[in-house]
């Protein structure tokens, strides 16, 4: 009956090492779930419908981040404290173009040397458009479908392989 007591406790021995290892997982995805790209923009002048600003933009870390899985969430303006939900968006990386629609219908482009915001920014957010200096895109990826079911299918893994090893052993199961 010792044996018993020793399947069971390599059972829990063993089980909680995937257990530690998918937290661990877990917590790096969600690290990695959400990218951030600060842009620099410098109020320039006011276009036909919207104002016009020159950014520091680099449109290659976009197109990695867009292979990779990520799409855009919000804009966030850290002028005006702002953060703007962002239902629909577009990213052409031939032409270096970037259109991104809000929750209120509001169209903001990024194309190869200026960024614009409609002047209904400034009625909609009851802000200043013209002042913004910094701007964040977030970026999030989403996980993987199912991965709970992986996670818990990984957590069987230690029993079934104590249970091999307990069955190997075991004097009563051997044929002579």
């Amino acid at each position: 009956m010792k044996w018993i007591r020793t399947a069971i406790g390599a059972v829990i021995a063993i089980s909680v090492i995937p257990l530690v290892v998918l937290s661990v997982i877990d917590i790096k995805e969600s690290i990695e779930g959400t990218k951030i790209v600060t842009i620099e923009t410098d109020y320039f002048q006011d276009a036909a419908t919207s104002y016009r600003y020159d950014h520091t933009l680099s449109y290659d870390d976009f197109d990695d981040y867009f292979k990779k899985g990520y799409s855009i969430a919000n804009l966030y303006d850290y002028t005006n404290d702002i953060t703007i939900t962002i239902i629909n968006w577009n990213f052409s990386s031939n032409s270096e173009f970037l259109e991104m629609y809000d929750n209120n219908a509001l169209r903001y482009v990024f194309n190869t040397s200026s960024f614009y915001i409609p002047f209904d920014y400034d009625s909609v957010y009851n802000a200043s458009a013209r002042d913004i200096v910094l701007m964040d895109i977030i970026l999030t990826k989403k996980s993987i479908k199912n991965h709970k079911l992986i996670a818990g299918l990984i957590s069987f893994v230690p029993i079934v392989f104590v249970g091999g090893v307990v069955l190997l052993y075991y004097k009563p199961f051997k044929k002579d």
